[in-house]
């Protein structure tokens, strides 16, 4: 391929990636507390996480390398500033991206069980549902957010999470077997028993959902 050609090539995806990015990602909904929901404005991006292998790699690899490195992931520093700021800064580049909203939900649940003095300026639904409205179709974010909502005590709404994810992703395995674990929560124990089933029969989950199960007389 000669210089111009190629020049042309990448001409062409850059402004491929500009028109995705050019999608908006507003912030909606209210907060648990039924405040609105506010926060930080959009710099790089929105680019829709579920479409990742659409764009060139370095559409991610930017955010990552600097505001999403596995320190970042893990809740041991930040990398560019404080560790909130940089898990805001790529969920605002990335709304869906699954392993950060997994991250910022682990960091409430952190400061929940007095392990963090921090407090996060965006409550971690409204990431949620900024994802959400901007990649309705996301079944594992609706499955993190049903992961976030039982684990906070949100036990009803949760159920509905993950009832949307398992209708777009049906038969997965993690889903279903994080929803047999709310539906024990709820104490639904015959409805927990089919979902775990379904978990096993299209997976190879842990054996904890199980014998949570037998140790509750409900396996059968």
């Amino acid at each position: 391929m000669d210089i111009k050609r190629l020049l042309l090539f990448y001409t062409l995806i850059f402004l491929a990636n500009r028109v995705w990015a050019e999608a908006k990602a507003p912030w909606v909904g209210t907060s648990l507390l039924g405040t609105p929901c506010i926060g930080g404005g959009q710099g790089y991006g929105p680019f829709d996480y579920t479409k990742k292998k659409s764009y060139t790699p370095e559409n991610l690899i930017l955010v990552e390398s600097a505001h999403f490195t596995p320190e970042v992931e893990n809740l041991i520093k930040g990398n560019r500033g404080y560790l909130d700021s940089d898990i805001d800064y790529t969920l605002r580049a990335w709304p869906n991206h699954h392993r950060a909203l997994l991250s910022i939900t682990r960091y409430q649940l952190k400061i929940d069980n007095k392990l963090s003095n921090a407090r996060l300026k965006t409550p971690v639904e409204c990431y949620f549902q900024r994802a959400l409205h901007f990649s309705p179709k996301d079944a594992i974010s609706l499955s993190l957010y049903g992961y976030f909502l039982r684990k906070t005590g949100h036990l009803k709404a949760a159920v509905s999470a993950y009832e949307q994810a398992l209708t777009l992703a049906p038969d997965t395995s993690k889903m279903e077997y994080a929803y047999s674990l709310l539906l024990i929560d709820l104490k639904q124990y015959d409805n927990a028993l089919v979902y775990a089933k379904k978990a096993y029969q299209h997976g190879m989950p842990p054996q904890g959902l199980k014998n949570k199960l037998i140790k509750l007389g409900a396996w059968k």
